[in-house]
């Protein structure tokens, strides 16, 4: 039961974290682009890579922080359903360019942060 309400809790505050971020970041860059979902796309591909390099492989988290880290907090701040429906939004009114702009940052930037977040983790 603790690990369910881990989750639970850990998805609620991600889901709160990764709105505020959104819209922040949104409303400094502007419209015309997804800025917002882009950064919390990026930034919870950091955070999975540190995640598990530090928590879980360095301090052996338990399987129920965890949960609530990676399952509840990283599953309801990452926004990978808004990326998709905002890549097809664009598709659908013509803006293929800045579609396929947008994929592609979104996934092979979104490697790189992973890279980024594990190779971090592990040098703490």
């Amino acid at each position: 039961m603790v690990f369910l309400v881990g989750v639970a809790v850990g998805g609620a505050i991600g889901s709160l974290l990764r709105f505020l971020v959104s819209k922040w970041v949104q409303s400094k860059m502007g419209v015309g682009f997804p800025f917002g979902t882009l950064v919390v796309n990026l930034s919870s591909a950091f955070l999975i890579g540190f995640f598990f390099a530090f928590f879980v492989e360095r301090l052996d988290l338990s399987p129920t922080l965890r949960a609530f880290l990676i399952t509840g907090f990283l599953g309801g701040y990452s926004t990978y359903s808004t990326l998709f429906y905002e890549a097809y939004y664009m598709m659908a009114n013509g803006d293929w360019l800045k579609a396929l702009t947008y994929l592609f940052l979104s996934n092979v930037l979104g490697l790189v942060f992973v890279a980024f977040g594990y190779g971090i983790g592990r040098l703490l």
